[in-house]
């Protein structure tokens, strides 16, 4: 039973973590968190690059992250992205500037 229930916990522990620290954290740049984000944004506006780096963190503290991509579109131009997580009470939240740049 030991050997089941070490495993299961330090698995547990994990996800707790990171759902913990969703809360607490604001996403990176780069991270998977903040370019679903993006991606979503993008998707609203009709706007499917055809892959989402390079991504830059702008300037980052513990209450803001300001980000900015400069993404390839699939029939040429880039979409341009800027954008900043912040705390919204204790929510994150993220407000956006997008423009399409043509080829």
């Amino acid at each position: 039973m030991r050997l089941i229930g070490i495993p299961a916990a330090a698995v547990a522990g994990v996800l707790i973590y990171r759902g913990v620290r969703d809360r607490l954290v604001l996403p990176e740049c780069d991270s998977e968190r903040a370019k679903h984000s993006l991606a979503d944004v993008l998707k609203e506006l009709r706007l499917e690059p055809t892959h989402y780096e390079p991504i830059t963190t702008v300037s980052s503290t513990k209450d803001r992250v300001v980000c900015h991509a400069d993404l390839p579109l699939p029939h040429g131009g880039t979409v341009a992205a800027d954008y900043v997580f912040y705390w919204n009470g204790n929510k994150a939240d993220m407000k956006y500037a997008v423009s399409r740049k043509p080829s």
